[in-house]
């Protein structure tokens, strides 16, 4: 799971951990975030209809409970096989990434995300995944999904931190509050300058976090997530891709 407060780069990071990724195993990402949109042009995949409309909507969610949740979207009933979702529900970007968004909050007055927390959780509770596949979810921002324990179905939370002192305490709290699920954690520095990242990352061993990998402003990045479109990235990759060897992905 990709954590971290809004405007971290989780979106970005997910989508290039994705693409390194998915060179040596079957890649699926999961957006659970319900607010951002735009990360099926980010990744070049066609827009897949949301997941939680296959189980009839929001309203339905709560109503059919994890049990029915899980039949609906199994054919053989022992968990949840991403490839025999139907199609329309998994889109494919030029790498082969599939792409599962849970839903998104769009209309006023229309209820809060916890439904679709919910449906993130019992999906992540009952994956069954071969040897060669590997699943990235993009949390919403910030730590509702920890209320709605979204991570107990995930084997460890990657927190994004900018250089903010904001990103820092959030990463704290996810940190404390998957210790007792004994999930791994890992931190990344992302959008930093090489000074300001000695900074943050003294800053991050004061408050007991240990920084994993750090990842420098990319113009492109910047410009690509300016223009819209397929998200393009320039020295960030290398970057990503150490990072992604540090933690023992790679």
């Amino acid at each position: 799971m990709i954590c971290g407060k809004g405007g971290t780069g989780k979106s970005v990071i997910s989508v290039l951990m994705a693409r390194i990724l998915s060179r040596k195993y079957n890649v699926y990402l999961i957006d659970s975030d319900e607010s951002n949109t735009l990360l099926p042009e980010m990744l070049g995949a066609p827009q897949p209809k949301p997941l939680v409309e296959y189980l009839g909507g929001r309203g339905s969610v709560f109503k059919r409970g994890e049990v029915n949740i899980v039949r609906a979207l199994s054919k053989a009933g022992r968990g949840v096989v991403l490839k025999n979702l139907p199609d329309q529900y998994v889109s494919k970007s030029p790498e082969g990434i599939g792409l599962i968004v849970i839903g998104k909050v769009r209309n006023y007055s229309e209820g809060c995300a916890c439904p679709l927390n919910y449906l993130t959780r019992t999906l992540l509770k009952h994956l069954v995944l071969d040897e060669d596949e590997v699943v990235l979810v993009v949390t919403d921002a910030g730590i509702e999904h920890i209320g709605r324990g979204v991570e107990e179905g995930s084997d460890a939370v990657l927190a994004v931190v900018d250089p903010t002192a904001e990103s820092l305490s959030l990463a704290k709290t996810l940190k404390e509050q998957i210790k007792p699920l004994k999930k791994k954690f890992w931190l990344v520095l992302n959008k930093a300058t090489p000074e300001v990242a000695d900074i943050i990352i003294e800053k991050a061993k004061g408050m007991g976090l240990e920084v994993n990998g750090v990842i420098g402003f990319d113009e492109k990045i910047f410009k690509s997530c300016l223009e819209g479109g397929v998200l393009k990235a320039e020295k960030s990759m290398s970057q990503v891709e150490n990072v992604l060897k540090a933690i023992n992905l790679l």
